[in-house]
């Protein structure tokens, strides 16, 4: 017998010893909650307002697709008792339009407000009071356009042309002389042509999953001047007209603090240098059970729009994304260059803003 061969026969001995000897030992179960809540919601002040929320149950401890709560009854208040319900629908979504100016539900800066929500089986839950910030006025949003390198489908580290959107903006206002916290999100407009006789308007998120925020308060700055916020390759959603859109919100410090955590969620890679996982504050209690597992997070925040427009000759007139070529067999399902309301965020009508 060789030793490469003695090795392992020995080892499996050994253990079968060791084994026998050995007592098991049952780990407990970790103390979590079966289920949790996650209620998600936002008061925005601009053009449109409005408030949105999302309530979902969450399986903690299974692979259980999230499930919506409809039905519930959900309601913001404001720090002098008025209050504005909510409509829904039947994927957990609640959304209302408001005018600030109403005198049965007024919105001004300075003013607190939270989320009340009452579900179908007689839970109810809460946010904690989030005050109205001001929010500063964006001057311009710019555009340059530059060759980098970026992994292909088939990751190929190749070259191409991309459109990089920087913002320039005061970090103060009229109302207050203190540099605000800032969050930004970002859509993206395009036209899309699927025949001669139809064209869609589509309007949908720039970037899925990010964060964009700055810290006016720790920064020491009174504007931002050429602040890079995004970039994108130059592609067919330029070929008859592109905009890159900008809502800039002003939100609290315990706010500001949940998109930080957000963002270093978002932004792990797996490495050993990673900041430890932990859980993401929340704003939202139980009103039955204090200790019920929640999460979620509702804020408030004022926002203003500016938008830049990349014209086809601009971004060097890349080709049209439709009409694709004939199909020859079966083939797909129906795609955006059959019915271009297919595409995420379609609709035919032209958005107001919309000049070129």
């Amino acid at each position: 017998m060789t030793y490469k061969q003695f090795v392992p026969q020995t080892f499996l001995f050994l253990l079968l010893a060791f084994s026998a000897c050995i007592d098991k030992i049952e780990l407990p179960r970790p103390v979590v909650p079966d289920v949790g809540m996650l209620v998600q919601g936002k008061l925005r002040l601009g053009h449109p307002s409005t408030v949105s929320v999302n309530v979902f149950e969450l399986y903690t401890l299974s692979s259980n697709v999230p499930k919506p709560i409809s039905g519930a009854n959900v309601v913001l208040e404001d720090d002098e008792g008025h209050t504005l319900p909510l409509g829904s629908n039947a994927a957990g979504s609640y959304l209302q339009e408001f005018n600030p100016d109403d005198p049965n539900f007024p919105i001004s800066t300075g003013r607190q407000y939270r989320l009340k929500v009452s579900l179908p089986n007689g839970r109810k839950y809460q946010s904690a009071w989030e005050m109205l910030q001001p929010a500063p006025k964006p001057e311009y949003v710019e555009v340059a356009f530059a060759e980098q390198e970026f992994l292909d489908n088939q990751g190929i580290l190749v070259m191409d042309t991309f459109a990089r959107f920087s913002i320039n903006t005061p970090l103060t206002t009229l109302l207050s002389t203190k540099p605000a916290r800032l969050r930004w999100e970002l859509d993206q407009g395009y036209k899309l042509t699927d025949n001669p006789g139809k064209t869609c308007f589509v309007v949908r998120k720039f970037i899925d999953e990010n964060v964009f925020i700055f810290n006016g308060v720790s920064a020491g700055k009174s504007s931002l001047d050429h602040y890079f916020l995004a970039d994108t390759r130059v592609d067919a959603r330029m070929a008859e007209g592109f905009y890159f859109l900008v809502y800039q919100q002003a939100i609290t410090e315990n706010a500001f603090g949940y998109f930080e955590e957000l963002y270093q969620l978002l932004s792990k890679k797996g490495t050993l240098f990673d900041p430890p996982a932990g859980a993401i504050r929340t704003n939202i209690a139980s009103l039955n059970e204090p200790d019920e597992l929640t999460y979620g997070f509702f804020y408030v925040a004022q926002q203003d729009t500016v938008r830049v427009y990349i014209s086809p000759e601009m971004a060097g007139s890349p080709s049209f994304q439709c009409p694709l070529p004939p199909r020859i067999g079966p083939g797909p399902p129906p795609n955006p260059c059959d019915d271009c309301l297919l595409d995420l965020g379609a609709r035919l009508e032209r958005p107001y803003w919309w000049a070129f």
